[in-house]
């Protein structure tokens, strides 16, 4: 009998990369190899790569180099020996990029490994921004076939899944290249009978306004978390175009309008790039506008970073000092919608699920995806909470039933 692997894996950057790293980890559990906590213990060390950005690049190559010193074997995933394997020196290493990952793998009969699962839905993106480096590392948009992701989703359910994330570069352009799309395969998954909720990753504009009617048809159902990931990134059109991003600012606040008018009840996220060469004080106050009008719940914010092999990277940036300033004003603002926007739930009662567990408290996500911390419960029950006070970023609530 072959000897058993005692397996470490870390995990990094967007959804899509961490769904995949844990995927290529259960795929090595099924072979009866065992998991531990600590890199000192382990036979294999997988780690799942992100180089969005200059800085977290930089972390990854010194954290490899740190797990090499345990003269352990690595297996390096994702992003970082897609684009730059010349970067990594580790001694003993093998590594595995997202276009020749195996989205096949088959992760039935492996056990739960965290309190909620992600499965992909496609590699690549329809996208052509300048300045992106994840499309040099994973191509053009490939959809999995919906029975495939049936298979998965139906899978995680016999496990106790009771939150289920989709995940893509783009989730909008889901089916684009095999003739369907996100709204048909939400209607499909959620036709499973059962008691479960579904969370859908980061849809760009440019394909999100195509299929706008039926995908807001498809989030009625109970089933799916009125979550909605919607980056705009800048609000100057002329940034826009420079990003290479294929939409107009009027698109996003359509996009960002009729979400809203259609839930009552919501978490709407955002992203932003500050710093893109060409952006000026004009332009950047016209993001905060939009930021203002739009309020939203989650606001992811980047300062522009140049990565090499992008359009972009030949571009004058704006100064470091510059784009610093507007990040912790954007901050500010955001802090104090968020605030604006939790006081608005005080006193309500919601439905929630109960998704992760702390030192002494939980966390819950109602059905529009806002989250609340509460006490005694048990993981991925649903409960009915009143929410009784807020702070910044959370809810605070008190179990009123089990339902």
């Amino acid at each position: 009998m072959a000897k058993s692997v005692k397996i470490y894996y870390e995990k990094y950057g967007c959804s899509l990369n961490q769904a995949e790293t844990l995927e290529l980890v259960q795929s090595m559990l099924e072979k009866n190899n065992e998991l531990v906590n600590s890199p000192e213990n382990a036979d294999l060390i997988i780690i799942g790569t992100c180089i969005v950005i200059k800085h977290t690049e930089n972390y990854m190559i010194r954290r490899i180099n740190e797990l090499s010193r345990l003269n352990k074997k690595i297996l390096v995933y994702g992003c970082l020996p897609a684009v730059k394997p010349n970067l990594i020196k580790a001694k003993d290493f093998l590594y595995i990029t997202p276009k020749s990952f195996n989205n096949e793998i088959n992760i039935q009969n492996v056990p739960l490994i965290e309190n909620t699962i992600t499965i992909p839905i496609a590699q690549g993106c329809t996208g052509h921004c300048t300045y992106c480096i994840s499309k040099l590392a994973r191509g053009s948009i490939k959809s999995q076939g919906p029975e495939k992701i049936m298979e998965k989703f139906k899978d995680a359910l016999k496990k106790g899944y009771k939150e289920i994330r989709l995940s893509a570069l783009d989730t909008a352009a889901y089916g684009l290249d095999i003739k369907t799309n996100l709204a048909e395969l939400l209607n499909y998954l959620t036709s499973v009978e059962g008691e479960y909720r579904i969370r859908v990753g980061m849809m760009e504009p440019s394909n999100t306004i195509k299929i706008l009617p039926e995908l807001i048809d498809s989030f009625r159902s109970e089933k799916v978390f009125k979550f909605f990931h919607i980056p705009f990134q800048s609000a100057d059109d002329k940034i826009l175009e420079s990003m290479g991003r294929e939409y107009s600012s009027s698109d996003f606040k359509y996009i960002a309008n009729k979400i809203k008018s259609n839930f009552d009840h919501y978490t709407f996220s955002t992203d932003v790039i500050v710093g893109f060469p060409g952006e000026n004080e004009e332009s950047f106050s016209k993001t905060v506008s939009m930021v203002n009008e739009i309020r939203p719940d989650i606001l992811n914010i980047t300062r522009y970073s140049p990565r090499e092999g992008t359009v972009a990277f030949r571009l004058k940036p704006v100064k470091s000092k510059t784009a610093k300033e507007w990040s912790l004003k954007l901050t500010e603002i955001h802090r104090l919608i968020s605030f604006e926007r939790n006081k608005e739930l005080q006193g309500s009662l919601k439905k929630i699920l109960v998704t992760e567990k702390g030192k002494t408290d939980f966390l819950a996500r109602t059905d529009g995806y806002r989250p609340v911390i509460v006490k005694n419960v048990n993981l991925n029950e649903f409960y009915i909470a009143k929410i009784n006070s807020f702070s910044t970023f959370y809810l605070y609530g008190e179990i009123i039933q089990n339902v």
